[in-house]
């Protein structure tokens, strides 16, 4: 089968198509023919060496964790799926035409979403949620600063604060206004024109994407007892915020992702309802996935992107 391959860590074009075998499954898994792959900037901090997780990695390696497809084969355990279901999840490797997965790792996809959206969803979606209601616990009637809105992660979990009853700042450039607004940010904050901390004050939450000193200006206009969830791993334990949190007794949260099957029903659930969107920004071919990769480390995608697989 064809599959992405990183041979070693380094610039995008450290990744190359190349033939591997097809997965063997066992009785605890699922076979997928993988349709599309969601791209996360993960990836690209793995591919380069400077995740964490890159120390423990084994070259040659498949990146990826998004994966929506089809499954065609189905171990002797498996109850709750069979062969042809669509399904999507999270899953280690699907930058290639099969994958094996275990039934807590996928769900079956709504039938009125697309393969494309579906592989945006998983860790994007995990992030936010989690972010949200596990960290944040935001509540009916919070105020909740959440930066780079119009982003992956931003984008849902602006969703999922607004399901949760928040009022919502978001800030983004002033071309993503329009799709914030639809997605229901009570107020847009130009981030290229307008100071966020003269707009957003006495919020009881923020989620920060950028660290350094936008995460010290945040930590300003948080009520004492409220919290900041950061997202770059980069920053974790960075001396000055956690001293300026301390004195307002801020509490500040670098969170790790975790799989979680009941959440990703949810989100199918809400995306088979409708209340939920997801945008897809560009479908990169398999070819370009290096493209792919110099586009998530762009930082100015508005939404995910995707590589179409089959």
């Amino acid at each position: 089968m064809k599959a992405i391959l990183l041979h070693k860590f380094g610039r995008p074009e450290a990744l190359q198509l190349g033939e591997i075998e097809k997965p063997v499954i066992n009785d605890d898994q699922v076979l997928i023919k993988v349709i599309a792959a969601g791209i996360n900037p993960v990836d690209a901090k793995i591919r380069s060496g400077l995740h964490r997780s890159s120390k423990n990695l084994q070259l040659p390696a498949i990146l990826g964790k998004d994966v929506s497809g089809i499954i065609e084969q189905v171990g002797r355990n498996i109850q709750d799926f069979k062969t042809g279901d669509e399904i999507f999840g999270s899953v280690n490797g699907s930058y290639a035409e099969y994958v094996s997965a275990g039934a807590e790792a996928i769900v079956k996809k709504p039938a009125n979403i697309s393969f494309y959206e579906a592989a945006a969803i998983p860790v994007a979606g995990l992030t936010a949620y989690q972010a949200i209601h596990d960290h944040l616990q935001i509540k009916e009637g919070q105020k909740i600063l959440i930066q780079s809105a119009a982003g992956g992660v931003g984008h849902l979990a602006v969703q999922f604060a607004k399901l949760a009853g928040a009022f919502v700042y978001g800030t983004a450039s002033a071309k993503n206004a329009a799709f914030l607004a639809e997605l229901g940010v009570d107020e847009v904050i130009n981030y290229k024109e307008q100071k966020f901390e003269e707009i957003a004050t006495g919020l009881d939450a923020v989620l920060d994407t950028m660290g350094g000193e936008i995460l010290y200006r945040a930590i300003n206009i948080v009520k004492p007892g409220g919290k900041i969830v950061c997202l770059p791993s980069s920053t974790k334990d960075d001396p000055i915020a956690l001293k300026l949190a301390e004195e307002r007794n801020i509490e500040l949260i670098w969170p790790m992702m975790q799989p979680n099957k009941a959440q990703l029903q949810l989100f199918a659930t809400l995306l088979g309802e409708e209340n939920l969107k997801v945008k897809v920004e560009k479908v990169f071919s398999l070819n370009d996935i290096v493209s792919a990769h110099e586009t998530i480390e762009s930082g100015s995608v508005s939404g995910k992107i995707v590589v179409e697989i089959s």
